[in-house]
């Protein structure tokens, strides 16, 4: 079929586009935080297009309209991300962005991180294990946790670019935790923009500071007001998974020819 070709080949081009932009390494500003954001976000940008092509190849159904309920998973999920921010912090004074020219850019970046990690976990990977496991429910919460493993998983490649074993096992641990959220936040609402949205807030909201700015911002207050959240929102998406049946997630299934 030709629209199966085109999306195989508009994969490779992307891919291939990818590989040649990180061969090549160009240098986009002599300020080395800009220089950072400029190549992770082109990089995020072509790996999306690589896996918008094989989202259509594999005709996921991951755009539905928002089903009857769905704010009781976003809601929840949102108040997680925003608290990312640490806003006492800032409140305070006692943390502050300092490089304000760059928060635009440092916005677009986290962006398209969730845009494309998104696409890669929650658009294919998810509904490629969830494909023959969603008639029963045990299938739904195993392929639940085990794509949110690989996700935080996939976090350990950053010991092989010089991140500390302490923090990177730590943002292994959180990724697991968000990639499960976004799961069911998926499963709930049968749209992945949700789950991109989601995903771009918490990044920023988490790197704000420690990309563009300075001093203390995990006080005592804000460590227990978040532990308290967490585990809260943890507890309500476990009962949204538990409940939620094979045909809730029928939508899910590949469109026909």
């Amino acid at each position: 079929m030709a629209r199966d070709w085109i999306c195989r080949i508009g994969a490779i081009a992307a891919a291939a586009v990818f590989v040649v932009f990180w061969i090549v390494d160009p240098v986009f500003s002599s300020d080395p935080t800009a220089q950072t954001l400029w190549k992770s976000l082109i990089s995020r940008l072509l790996g999306s297009v690589v896996f918008v092509f094989v989202l259509l190849y594999l005709r996921y159904r991951v755009w539905q309209k928002p089903r009857r309920g769905s704010l009781w998973a976003v809601l929840p999920a949102l108040a997680v991300v925003v608290n990312n921010l640490p806003i006492l912090a800032l409140a305070t004074g006692s943390a502050r962005v300092e490089q304000t020219d760059l928060v635009w850019l440092f916005a677009l970046d986290s962006l398209f991180i969730g845009v494309f990690e998104e696409l890669a976990f929650r658009g294919v990977l998810f509904p490629v294990l969830l494909e023959r496991h969603w008639d029963t429910k045990r299938g739904i919460v195993l392929t639940t946790v085990l794509s949110s493993a690989v996700f935080g998983l996939i976090h350990l490649v950053n010991l092989a670019e010089g991140a500390g074993f302490g923090p990177t096992i730590l943002q292994v641990g959180y990724s697991f935790l968000i990639g499960g959220m976004c799961a069911i936040v998926l499963l709930r609402t049968g749209n992945l923009l949700f789950c991109i949205l989601l995903h771009a807030v918490y990044d920023f909201c988490g790197g704000l500071l420690p990309t563009l700015g300075s001093g203390s911002w995990w006080d005592t207050p804000t460590v227990i007001f978040t532990a308290v959240l967490a585990v809260a929102v943890t507890a309500w998406m476990l009962i949204l998974l538990f409940h939620t049946e094979p045909k809730d997630v029928r939508w899910m299934e590949p469109k026909g020819e």
